[in-house]
C-alpha cells in the first residue's frame, strides 16, 4: 500500500478501537479492507448519521491527511441549517399569523350565512389546533441543536450558562499555565467566585469535595453534569473528561474552542431574538384585535338569523329566540368553538415568542371576546 493507503488503514483502526457508537461501523470498513477493498475507497463512500463527519474523512482522504490543506470547516451542517433558518423564519411566521387570524373570522362568516353544519363546527376545531401545531412544529420551531443557544430565550438560563462559560475561559488559561487540571479547576473557582451569582454555590459545593479528596476530578464533573440537568451542559462536561485524559496544554486547547463555538451560536441566537422582537409587536396585535373582530360579527348571530328567516321580526319574537332552548344551545356551541379557536390562535402566537404567561394573556384575550360579543349583541337587539 502507498503512504495515503497506510494513513487511511491507521484511521479507520483507530475508530475501530474507540468506544464510540461509530466504531462497530469501522470495523465492518476493516473486514472489507481484508477482503481486498481499498482504505480509501471505503473511506470516500463513507456514509453515517453525520454529515459533518461524513465530509470530514473525505476531505481528510483527498488532502491525504494533511489539516493544512483541509481549508475553512469551522461551519458545520447545523450552523449552516441555522442561518437557512433565519432568512426564513418570518415567512413561515406569515403564514402561522395568517391561518390563525382567518380561520376564527372565517368561520363567523360561514356560521352568518348558515353556511356550515353545526357537528362539522365542532370537528373543525381539532383540525385547526393539529394544522397550527404542525405549521409551527415544521416550520417555526427550530429543528437544529447548536451548543450555545439557551433554551426558550430564558434571560437566567443566558447569564447561567455565561458564567459556566467564564469559569471554563479561566480553568482553560490556568490549565495553560501547564498546571493539574485539579490545581486549575479550584484556582478558577477562587478567582471567580464573586463573578458566578448563580453557579457559585454548585461549584463550591464540588470544589469542597476535590479539596477533601471525597471525589476525583472525573467525579466532580461528572457531578456537575447530573446537577446542571441540561444536554448542552453535559455534551461540554464530558468532552472536558476526556479532554483531561491528555495533557494540560492540549485541554486548554479544546476548552477554548468549544467557547469559540458557543459564542459563535450565541451571536446566532441573538439575531433571531432581534428578528422575534420584530414580530413582537404584530402577536399582541394579533391577539387583540381576533377576539375584538370575532365578538363583534358573533354578537350579530342571533338577531341575523331572526332577520333571515322571518323579515316581520317582532321584539316577542327576540325574546323567544332568546329563550329557545335550540337555538339557545346552538349559540353556547357556537361561542364555545369561537373560543376555543381565538385560544387556540392565541397559544401558537404566544409560543413564537416562547412567552411563559401564556394562560394569563390568553383569559385577556377571551375577556375581550365576551365583552365585545356582549356590546354587540346589545347594540344590534336595541335596533331592531
Amino acid at each position: 500500500m502507498n503512504e495515503n493507503s497506510d494513513k487511511c488503514l491507521s484511521f479507520i483502526e483507530l475508530i475501530k478501537e474507540y468506544r464510540i457508537p461509530i466504531s462497530g461501523h469501522f470495523k465492518t470498513i476493516f473486514n472489507r479492507i481484508h477482503e481486498g477493498m481499498t482504505p480509501e475507497q471505503e473511506l470516500n463512500q463513507i456514509i453515517t448519521h453525520s454529515d459533518d463527519f461524513d465530509n470530514y474523512i473525505k476531505n481528510l482522504s483527498i488532502n491525504k491527511f494533511n489539516s493544512d490543506s483541509l481549508g475553512d470547516l469551522d461551519e458545520n451542517t447545523l450552523e449552516k441549517q441555522f442561518k437557512i433558518y433565519l432568512k426564513q423564519v418570518q415567512s413561515k411566521i406569515s403564514i402561522l399569523f395568517f391561518l390563525g387570524l382567518f380561520f376564527p373570522i372565517g368561520l363567523c362568516f360561514l356560521i352568518l350565512f348558515n353556511q356550515i353544519d353545526l357537528v362539522f363546527l365542532i370537528f373543525l376545531i381539532p383540525i385547526f389546533l393539529i394544522s397550527l401545531n404542525l405549521i409551527f412544529r415544521k416550520f417555526i420551531r427550530n429543528q437544529g441543536y447548536l451548543i450555545g443557544l439557551v433554551k426558550n430565550f430564558s434571560k437566567l438560563e443566558r447569564k447561567k450558562f455565561l458564567e459556566f462559560i467564564l469559569f471554563l475561559r479561566s480553568f482553560a488559561y490556568n490549565l495553560n499555565n501547564n498546571i493539574s487540571p485539579e490545581k486549575a479547576l479550584i484556582t478558577s473557582y477562587n478567582q471567580n467566585k464573586n463573578l458566578i451569582v448563580l453557579l457559585e454555590k454548585l461549584l463550591k459545593k464540588q470544589i469542597s469535595y476535590l479539596l477533601n479528596l471525597s471525589y476525583s476530578l472525573s467525579d466532580v464533573l461528572n457531578n456537575l453534569k447530573r446537577e446542571l440537568k441540561s444536554l448542552q451542559y453535559a455534551i461540554i462536561l464530558e468532552a472536558i473528561k476526556k479532554f483531561i485524559s491528555k495533557n494540560s496544554h492540549f485541554t486548554s486547547t479544546k476548552i477554548l474552542k468549544i467557547i469559540k463555538v458557543a459564542y459563535k451560536h450565541q451571536k446566532l441566537q441573538r439575531k433571531l431574538e432581534i428578528i422575534l422582537k420584530g414580530e413582537k409587536f404584530k402577536i399582541y396585535f394579533f391577539i387583540t384585535l381576533l377576539p375584538i373582530i370575532t365578538g363583534v360579527i358573533s354578537g350579530i348571530f342571533p338577531i341575523f338569523t331572526l332577520i333571515i328567516e322571518n323579515l316581520d321580526l317582532t321584539g316577542y319574537d327576540f325574546f323567544f329566540l332568546i329563550i329557545n332552548p335550540i337555538n339557545l344551545s346552538s349559540s353556547v356551541i357556537i361561542i364555545l368553538v369561537l373560543l376555543s379557536s381565538i385560544s387556540i390562535a392565541s397559544y401558537y402566537f404566544l409560543k413564537v415568542l416562547s412567552i411563559n404567561r401564556k394562560f394569563l394573556i390568553i383569559s385577556g384575550s377571551i375577556i375581550i371576546f365576551l365583552l365585545t360579543f356582549l356590546l354587540s349583541f346589545i347594540n344590534i337587539s336595541t335596533l331592531v
